[in-house]
Parts: structure tokens; sequence; C-alpha cells
């Protein structure tokens, strides 16, 4: 068998005709920038979000950038960033003329709250960009309590977490902002490059929508150095579409992740991820540590057909563009440990029963 660790072209085709008739649509009208789908995208996300504005932009990394710059974060300022995490998670803050300071992984694959804290009580950071990976939110209340009672910046990178909720809560809800992707590996992901901020702050989402688009007002004057960062009207069609299915999505990803889970459950050198009973995990990745066995898995999987990846392979310490960022005493163990040990199975809705049998099958016959 061959099994992809991800296959567009399967949802593709389930969806063709409904895909490519919003695709005419767009063409029809001819607004190929900005036009309806956009403001109707926005709307679709504020109902999902629970937020009270939305802005589309051209990337989730754009999306994160114009946060911080909305929230007043300027050159000379220090940012906390998780060090397991994706690059853009930590270069829109150095965009942004700032210091990335990075903690360590606390549990289950999210970012040390404890040292998160520890940052935002002393004074040393004048923002946190806390990342929810993988599709599953953890519990941000006691951080953002901490960063109201100092006067600091929350922003969550929920570009993972569409649809994710905690306690019923989604990103956004007690943070200045939160960014999200629209990346084709997302869970709903464009046909190309997107991405969206989430905000109960208006202030903030005029800012970023005039940032978006040259600096720009709605007077159309242009009133400060702004980007051209524009979502195309064809791909906020693509992703409200993918939005309108999220919930059958996530739960086939979630029947999938569960038999992951039911298999490695008898193995005791490996661990899957854990969902957490007060949050709804919408698995964009399916990420277990199978310890010193990690690279020897992979290759087993991959001899039967079974593509895998690694997430990630290096911690941001590790990266030579965050070199200048460190000094010699830090240090982070856990994010270094998951970097040797993690390693991520197919997951999308569209891998049928015999795909997961066949990959839970090779689960159980490694030599463990």
């Amino acid at each position: 068998m061959n099994i992809p660790f991800m296959r567009l072209d399967r949802q593709f085709e389930q969806h063709k005709d409904a895909i490519m008739a919003l695709c005419e649509q767009v063409f029809s009208h001819g607004r190929v920038l900005q036009g309806p789908e956009v403001a109707n995208l926005e709307n679709q996300l504020c109902d999902l979000m629970g937020t009270t504005e939305a802005v589309a932009v051209g990337s989730a990394t754009d999306a994160l950038f114009f946060a911080l710059i909305a929230a007043g974060i300027k050159s000379g300022d220090a940012v906390a960033v998780p060090a397991m995490t994706f690059v853009a998670t930590a270069s829109p803050v150095i965009r942004a003329g700032a210091k990335p300071v990075f903690v360590d992984t606390g549990d289950n694959f999210q970012p040390d709250v404890s040292q998160l804290i520890d940052l935002v009580n002393s004074g040393s950071v004048q923002a946190v960009v806390a990342a929810h990976l993988y599709g599953q939110l953890f519990d941000i209340t006691p951080l953002a309590d901490a960063c109201r009672a100092n006067g600091i910046v929350l922003i969550e990178d929920a570009a993972q977490g569409i649809g994710a909720t905690y306690n019923g809560s989604a990103p956004g809800a007690q943070s200045f902002a939160a960014s999200l992707s629209f990346d084709p590996m997302k869970v709903a992901g464009a046909f190309g490059s997107g991405g969206a901020i989430v905000t109960n702050n208006s202030a903030a989402a005029e800012r970023i929508k005039r940032l978006r688009y040259h600096g720009r007002d709605k007077s159309r004057s242009y009133q400060e150095l702004g980007y051209n960062s524009q979502l195309a009207s064809i791909q906020a069609a693509i992703v409200g579409f993918k939005l309108e299915h999220l919930d059958e999505w996530t739960e086939r990803r979630q029947q999938i992740a569960r038999r992951y889970t039911a298999v490695l459950d008898e193995i005791s050198s490996a661990t899957p991820p854990l969902e957490l009973p007060e949050a709804r995990h919408v698995f964009h990745k399916y990420v277990l540590t199978a310890g010193a066995d990690r690279d020897r898995l992979k290759k087993h999987l991959a001899a039967a057909g079974v593509g895998t990846m690694i997430h990630y392979a290096s911690p941001l310490h590790r990266e030579p563009m965050f070199a200048e960022y460190l000094n010699t005493e830090s240090s982070f163990p856990e994010a270094d440990r998951l970097s040797r040990e993690a390693l991520s199975l197919p997951m999308y809705p569209e891998l049928d029963d015999t795909d997961v049998d066949h990959v839970c099958d090779q689960l159980t016959r490694f030599g463990w």
C-alpha cells in the first residue's frame, strides 16, 4: 500500500464540482481580490471563533506580524515564544524589531505555561506569543490572567487550532488577538497561502485592515507604511466552503486518532498524544513519541508505504537565525527531547478505513 502523509487530491476529487463552481463564481464577478467572498469568510470566522472582528490576510505569518504591530510591539521589546513550534511563530517577532525570548515545552507538546507566567510577572517581556500545537488548545486562562494583571500583550498563534476549543472557548476570547492559518496542510486550508486575525479589539482590526493593503484606510487615504497581504477571493471562497465541512471532517480526524491511540496504548515504548476531556482536539497533526525507536519506526513505516513527518526536527533555539537571541544559560531540554522522539502519522479525513487499518497494523508489527 501507499499512504502518503498528506493527500490534497482526494479532498479535491470528493468536492470537485463545488470547488469549481466557487472558482467560476469569482471569475464571473471579476473581483479576484477583496471580493465578497473575503467579507463572507471574515463573518464565518467571527461566528466560529466567537470574536467580534476577523481580518483575512495573505498568510498566518503576516497575520501574526500585523497583530504585533497593532499591539504596539516595537524595536527593543522582548516577546516570549515557545522553542518548540514552527519558525513562523517567532520570525514575525524579529520582523517587528523585537527580540524573541524562548521558553521550553511543558505538558502535551504545549508551551511551559509556568515559564511564560514567570516571564510576565518579572516584567522581562512586553508580549507573549502562545502557540497551540497540533490541533489541541492548552488552558490559556492562567496566562491570560497574568498578562492582564501586568499589562502584557497576549497573542495566540492558533494556526493549527481552527475549530479547537478549551472549555468551550476558542482562541481570541481571552487574548489581544489570535492568528489563524489557511495553509493547504491545515484543517481548513486554501489552495495556496492565506491567514487571518481574530480579535475583539475593533481598533486593532481597523489597523490590520490598513496594514494588509499599503496602509490605506476606508477613505482610500494612505495613513502609514503598509504591506500587500490580501487574501484572494478564490482562496476565501474555498476556505469558507471547507469551514462548512469542518465539523464532519473533525469528527473523522478524531475517529482516526482514536484508532491510532488504541493501538499505541498497548505499546509501552510509545506515547500517543493526550486528548483532554475539556478540550476539542481537531487533530491537525497526530504526533506520537517513540523514544529511541523514533528513527527506526519512521524507516519501518516508510518501507510499508506509510508516509510520516517529524514535527519538529529542530527546535527554534537550534536554528542559526535565532543564535544571537540566546545566551550561554539557554536550555530547553523538553523541546530537544521531543525533536528526537516525536513522529507524525498520516492524519486527514480522506483516509479510508483500509488506510487506517494498514497504519495500525504496521504500528503493531514494528519490533518495539
